[in-house]
């Protein structure tokens, strides 16, 4: 994919692991819901898999790849990364800098959620893509996208925007 770094920005303090999957003239992508956690700004939000880096982790693609075991069980190691979205900062912790991991998977891997995530699902981008609309989420007005009765809005949103500007040039 052209428009991808080749190189994480080792400055973030966060990693999302991107699981894109080709499929019939379009790509899916796996997205979580995070559970409901009193005081957590991201909670109940639609996300791409993930988690803060911690002092133990020597690289982000360390960090991405033990949240995402943590809380899916799908092994990354071995998994081809495709490259790296510029890291997003969160509007919610504004000092909170996201570096996004584009990897491939050509099947669906088997997932066990942990008592973070409370569902898990392969959204086709084209028809993620169809339903922008603007809302009020969270006391915040913005775009998002709309898959089924799930609202997938700031970071991931923002995310999923650059994939699909990226895609289109």
């Amino acid at each position: 994919m052209d428009g991808l770094k080749q190189n994480p920005e080792e400055n973030s303090h966060a990693a999302v692991a991107v699981m894109l999957r080709p499929v019939e003239n379009d790509l899916e992508i796996f997205l979580v819901k995070r559970a409901e956690v009193p005081g957590d700004p991201w909670s109940g939000d639609m996300a791409f898999p993930g988690g803060k880096k911690v002092v133990h982790d020597r690289t982000l693609l360390e960090t991405v790849t033990r949240e995402v075991w943590e809380e899916t069980k799908i092994r990354l190691i071995g998994r081809e990364v495709l490259g790296y979205l510029r890291p997003i900062n969160s509007w919610v912790k504004e000092e909170m800098k996201v570096q996004p991991v584009i990897y491939r998977f050509d099947e669906k891997p088997d997932y066990i959620l942990n008592y973070e995530l409370t569902k898990a699902v392969w959204v086709p981008l084209k028809e993620l893509e169809k339903t922008r609309q603007d809302a009020k989420v969270k006391g915040w007005e913005t775009q998002i996208f709309k898959y089924n009765d799930d609202v997938v809005w700031g970071l991931t949103y923002r995310m999923i925007e650059r994939i699909l500007e990226i895609l289109k040039s």
